[in-house]
C-alpha cells in the first residue's frame, strides 16, 4: 500500500464514501486471500510488496467487518445468482489461493465462528510434495525487482525450480509450518466443514505460456488429483498468478469448470463472465480504511492515473 494513498483512504472513510458506494451498488464482492499466519509473523513476505501472509488478528478484524455488512455465501452460490440475474448487492464470497497450512490452522477457526463458507484453491503438486512455494524463499528478497519478476512469470513461465535457479536463491531455509502447503489429509478433513475445494493448477505455472498438452495437464490432471485425494470433484478454478487469456479461459470452460476467478481487481457486476470473475486481492498490510474502500469498488490505484 503506497503511503501517499493511505490518508486519502482515511479521508474517504471519514466522509462515508465506501458506505455510500456499498448502499448504492448492486455488485458482488469476491475476496482473495492467500495465507493467514500466527500473529507477529504476518507481512509482505520475500517476493512482492503486497504480501500473502496476513496476520490472524488482522484477518479476524476484516471478517468481523464483512459479517456486519455482507451476506457471505459459497462462491458457486454467487455464480448461480449471477447466472439467474439476481442482485449481488451486499453479497460476498471468501476465497484462498494456494492451499497453505495457515489457512486451515488460523483462518478456518475464524470463519467457522462466523458461519462463513470459504473456497480454497489447491495446487495439486504442492499438496502432494509438501514443498514450499518459490515466492516464500527468503533468498528472493534481494532479487525480486519488477523487471526480473516479469521475466520469471513470462519467460520462465512461473516455474518454481527455474525461478530459484535464475535467482541463485540457494537452499530453502526452514519456514514456519503455517507457510507451507497443506497436506491432502488436512484438506480432505476440511471438506464438509464449510470449505469448498477448487483447483489452482498442478504446478502453479503461467498458463498462457504453456503448450496445449501442458495446459491440459494443469487443468485436468490437477482436478483428478484433488478428487482422488479428497473425494471431491472441484467445480471452480483460479488462474495462477491471476494470468489468463482467451485461450486459457476457453480451456477452463471446456474442461467443465463452472466458474474461474482472476486477480483482476473489481466487483462482480451483472453480465460478468463466470470464467473470468474479478476479485479483490487483499494485501497483507492493507490499512482498515483502504480495505473498506476496495471492497466498495474504490481502489485509488485503479481509479486515479499514476
Amino acid at each position: 500500500m503506497q503511503a501517499i494513498t493511505a490518508p486519502l483512504y482515511t479521508a474517504l472513510d471519514a466522509v462515508g464514501a465506501p458506505a455510500l458506494a456499498r448502499s448504492l451498488g448492486r455488485a458482488g464482492l469476491v475476496l482473495c486471500y492467500h495465507n493467514v499466519v500466527a500473529d507477529g509473523r504476518g507481512g509482505t513476505g520475500a517476493a512482492g510488496a503486497v504480501g500473502v501472509h496476513l496476520a490472524r488478528a488482522a484477518f479476524y478484524r476484516q471478517m468481523e467487518w464483512l459479517a456486519a455488512r455482507y451476506t457471505v455465501v459459497p462462491l458457486l452460490e454467487l455464480v448461480e445468482r449471477l447466472a439467474r440475474g439476481k442482485s449481488l448487492g451486499r453479497v460476498a464470497a471468501v476465497t484462498f489461493d494456494d492451499g497453505y497450512r495457515g489457512v486451515l490452522a488460523h483462518a478456518l477457526p475464524v470463519v467457522r465462528d462466523l458461519g462463513f463458507p470459504v473456497t480454497v484453491f489447491v495446487v495439486s503438486e504442492a499438496a502432494e510434495r509438501g514443498r514450499p512455494f518459490w515466492w516464500d524463499h527468503p533468498g528472493l528478497a534481494r532479487a525480486d525487482a519488477p523487471a526480473r519478476r516479469a521475466r520469471w512469470l513470462h519467460e520462465l513461465r512461473g516455474d518454481g525450480d527455474a525461478i530459484l535457479a535464475d535467482a541463485s536463491a540457494g537452499e530453502l531455509a526452514a519456514l514456519p509450518d503455517d507457510r507451507r502447503p497443506a497436506t491432502w489429509s488436512a484438506l480432505a478433513a476440511a471438506v464438509g466443514a464449510g470449505v469448498t475445494l477448487g483447483v489452482h493448477s498442478a504446478t502453479h505455472r503461467t498458463l498462457p505460456r504453456l503448450t496445449d498438452a501442458e495446459l491440459d495437464r494443469e487443468l485436468v490432471e490437477s482436478r483428478a488429483a484433488v478428487q482422488r485425494a479428497t473425494g471431491v470433484a472441484p467445480d471452480v478454478f483460479a488462474y495462477p498468478y491471476g494470468l489468463w487469456d482467451a485461450r486459457t479461459r476457453a480451456a477452463v470452460r471446456a474442461c467443465g469448470y463452472r466458474a474461474a476467478v482472476t486477480l483482476d481487481y473489481g466487483l462482480v457486476r451483472a453480465g460478468a463472465d463466470p470464467w473470468a470473475l474479478p476479485r479483490v486481492n487483499v494485501p497483507a498490510t492493507i490499512p482498515r480504511a483502504a480495505f473498506a474502500a476496495w471492497c466498495a469498488g474504490l481502489n485509488l490505484r485503479r481509479l486515479v492515473p499514476r
